[in-house]
């Protein structure tokens, strides 16, 4: 069986016509020991190539381990905590008694951000009236006085 190096292409030697029918029943006998000895298509391009794609998968999974076991440790630490802080002794109603305490937490914020936002936007507002008044001239603000005047004693 003739080997043929995996960087360099095949180059078939030549051929004279003496050798002609002998070298037919040659690769005859040559393709049939290969196809017998040829490896499975699943498998990879040789055993170098196998090795080292096991390798990066077995990295691979160890640190989605790793990760996972560091995940589970953190996860632990809160259930502790949780557990500790609420005094039940069930996790998961424990956790659920955090989860309520939490919203309520979150909603009163959403509540002073929503007054806050109300004072903010009344704040602006009076900012651009004292502008406006501010580009009036004296006799327009005399004016203006005097409406707001006549509407207080309306009322």
């Amino acid at each position: 069986m003739i080997q043929v190096p995996h960087n360099k292409p095949h180059v078939p030697p030549p051929i004279t016509p003496k050798e002609i029918g002998k070298e037919i029943k040659k690769t005859e006998d040559q393709t049939s020991q290969q196809v017998k000895a040829a490896p499975k298509a699943g498998i990879g391009r040789g055993p170098e190539w196998d090795s080292a794609s096991i390798a990066v998968r077995l990295a691979a999974l160890a640190t989605e381990a790793k990760e996972k076991e560091v995940q589970a440790e953190d996860f632990k630490k809160i259930l502790e905590e949780v557990v500790r802080l609420t005094g039940l002794k069930d996790p998961q109603a424990a956790m659920e008694a955090a989860n309520e305490r939490l919203q309520k937490e979150i909603e009163a914020e959403l509540e002073k951000i929503k007054a806050n936002k109300d004072l903010m936007e009344e704040a602006d507002s009076w900012q651009k009236f004292g502008d406006l008044l501010a580009q009036m001239n004296q006799e327009q603000v005399s004016a203006f006085v005097e409406l707001l005047q006549n509407e207080i004693r309306a009322l």
